[in-house]
């Protein structure tokens, strides 16, 4: 009786008490912080509208939040003063209790391959009636971990980046992401070709370093009664902030009491700031089954950025993502080099791998899967 009687007075207060006047809801705005995130904004505004109504927020429809944006000019300016006075005069009319506001960074540009690469950033900052602010902001790209977006086209690029750039963000303001945008990343593999044609031109890489430059130190070199690792090329990104160390691996081992020894070589990838190894990849073990010369590396090098590395020895050469940590290319020469070199040609939006010694030179393109 006692829970119908409950239910009853439920039912009543529902029919003839007033409704609250409506729901709360919220803005988006969003303003670029340079020439190319500005032709991207709806793609940031339509994603915080998604994270927010997947989390169970009223957004006002984009009309109205841009003519919040064109009435209240100082929204543009991050680190503008805003009173609750300021709120009610200019948001009073919207029936809203806070606005996102997003200042977007965008990066672009063209990589391997003619695939286009982007970054973003993502600085958000809410401010509600009480005229409180909280801030939230995505973790730059380009670094080891956060990758930049790639695409076939300039748009794919920077809206995946931009999407990714967002939902960092939305997280941090303790958002549920329901579908997390993950980073759009194009694959590469290496291809033998017999020229790459007229007007092919070399890519500049910074000069080698001494096999003792300080860059060696951040590396974790093999050092062992029975194993020695040395440094037998040294370069550093464009920029100087990564570096990449080939070296050659010379180890013992005992088979019934005889000596024998095991030639190797490694390429390893450091992080000059932070002054440790983010990556390690073996270039090659001696195995006369798959490699006819030496194994030691004579030449290696970052290709335009950080994110992708190559190195030769006098067997073979190798292609790698640093990011990935994923070796995308291997090729075997059918003769050894004793010396050979490394250079990154570009030709008609192609990239090219060209390894030569004297008048012999071997062309490899870079390719996408």
């Amino acid at each position: 009786m006692k829970s119908l009687l409950r239910l009853l007075i439920v039912l009543l207060s529902m029919y003839f008490l007033p409704a609250n006047a409506e729901q709360e809801k919220v803005a988006v705005v969003v303003y670029g912080k340079n020439a190319a995130s500005r032709q991207y904004l709806r793609i940031a505004q339509t994603r915080m509208e998604q994270l927010l109504g997947d989390n169970g927020v009223v957004v006002i429809d984009q009309a109205k939040a841009e003519e919040l944006k064109k009435t209240w000019t100082q929204l543009s300016d991050p680190g503008v003063l805003i009173t609750a006075e300021d709120f009610v005069e200019n948001a009073g009319r919207f029936k809203i209790s806070g606005i996102y506001r997003i200042y977007l960074d965008v990066g672009k540009s063209v990589g391997l391959a003619s695939i286009f690469t982007a970054t973003a950033v993502a600085d958000i900052r809410f401010i509600g009636e009480d005229a409180q602010v909280k801030a939230a902001a995505s973790a730059p790209m380009g670094t080891k971990g956060m990758p930049p977006s790639d695409g076939l086209t300039e748009s794919a690029a920077v809206n995946n980046a931009i999407q990714r750039a967002v939902d960092l963000s939305a997280e941090k303001f303790g958002f549920k992401v329901m579908d997390i945008t993950n980073p759009r990343l194009v694959k590469f593999s290496l291809k033998s070709v017999p020229d790459p044609g007229a007007g092919a031109a070399e890519v500049a890489a910074p000069p080698l370093l001494t096999n003792s430059d300080n860059i060696v130190h951040y590396a974790k070199l093999k050092s062992d009664d029975w194993t020695s690792e040395e440094p037998t090329c040294v370069r550093s990104s464009e920029g100087g902030r990564m570096g990449a160390i080939g070296t050659y691996i010379m180890s013992t081992s005992f088979n019934f009491g005889r000596p024998t020894r095991a030639y190797a070589s490694a390429l390893h990838v450091v992080d000059v700031d932070a002054k440790s190894e983010v990556e390690r990849f073996d270039v090659s073990i001696k195995d006369s089954r798959y490699q006819s010369g030496g194994s030691k590396i004579t030449d290696c090098r970052f290709l335009q950025t950080w994110r992708y590395v190559a190195a030769v020895s006098q067997s073979h050469l190798i292609f790698a993502d640093t990011e990935r940590g994923v070796e995308l290319g291997r090729i075997y020469f059918d003769d050894p080099f004793k010396k050979p070199v490394l250079m990154h040609l570009r030709a008609g939006g192609n990239d090219y791998l060209a390894v030569s010694e004297g008048d012999r030179r071997l062309y490899f393109q870079i390719t996408r899967e």
